[in-house]
């Protein structure tokens, strides 16, 4: 990781050993071990011993120090002490931030429960405050904390791959969406495949969406999409600019969204229990107004 690398002061799980990650314009870091997923042995939830701040924090655009905050998780221990997106962490316990590094360093290093002290530079002035660390929760956690029961972002940028759905949120209000981020050389992630293609076939017809999206082109997403046997459509960000929006900094992540636009339920990785558990959320969906 380096200084120019956004870094995320909280758990994120990875696809799988031995793949390369995605490439969007700004990427998140581990604040822990990453938790691994296999299509053999399901996700389940877990705590890290480590400090947990859940602040996402980046290199600022200018030479002033600290590191910029873009965004704190809802309910998370930086939002609990006040922090909020635009301040900038110059101190945190004792010791000057210099890079994002420095924040996933210092908290993790740190057990839960420890009271940690930040100065902060909010517009002008600077601000000393104190956060409790809670413990790391795992990368569906964060996921949810951060965008279940609220508005599901914009899809930008994309491109059709396959399908006729229009990538676009607002044209797909009164249905249920399954947004899948995925890529051809996530492991994990040709497991989803079988159980999209069969929400595809069963619920299409109940007005659900199931939209692949993944960061390659649209000439090899195409190729890939053909070579895996995805049936349900699928849309190019080859820009990165969505992934980066819906933080799926881990592969395969799952969004189910319910017919208002809210996002009812995240899944990070594959976990057969949890994917059942899904899709009676889909059911369920279908049948509200």
């Amino acid at each position: 990781m380096t200084r120019r690398t956004a870094a995320l002061a909280l758990l994120v799980a990875s696809c799988s050993a031995g793949v390369p990650p995605p490439k969007p314009a700004s990427r998140g870091a581990d604040a822990a071990e990453p938790a691994r997923a296999s299509p053999s042995e399901p996700e389940t939830p877990s705590v890290s011993p480590r400090g947990w701040l859940g602040v996402e924090v980046s290199v600022p655009p200018d030479a002033e120090g600290g590191v910029l905050v873009r965004s704190t998780v809802r309910g998370s221990p930086a939002e609990l002490a006040g922090i909020v997106a635009g301040d900038r962490i110059l101190k945190l316990d004792g010791a000057d931030v210099v890079g994002p590094e420095d924040v996933v360093r210092l908290v993790a290093a740190r057990a839960p429960g420890s009271r940690i002290p930040l100065v902060i530079r909010r517009g002008q002035g600077q601000r000393l405050l104190s956060a409790e660390l809670g413990a790391a929760p795992d990368a569906t956690s964060v996921m949810q904390m951060s965008f279940v029961d609220a508005p599901a972002p914009r899809l930008v940028s994309l491109e059709p791959v396959q399908g006729s759905v229009d990538p676009d949120l607002s044209q797909l209000k009164g249905r249920v969406v399954v947004l899948e981020f995925w890529a051809p050389w996530c492991v994990v992630c040709r497991f989803m495949v079988p159980k999209l293609n069969d929400w595809h076939a069963r619920f299409s017809a109940q007005g659900v969406v199931v939209l692949g999206i993944t960061m390659d082109a649209v000439v090899p997403a195409t190729h890939a999409a053909g070579q895996l046997g995805i049936e349900y459509p699928v849309a190019s960000d080859h820009t990165g600019k969505t992934t980066t929006t819906y933080r799926a900094n881990a592969l395969p992540t799952v969004f189910v969204i319910d017919k208002r636009g809210v996002v009812r339920d995240v899944l990070v990785g594959y976990s057969s229990d949890r994917l059942d558990r899904l899709e009676r959320l889909v059911q369920d969906l279908t049948g509200e107004r």
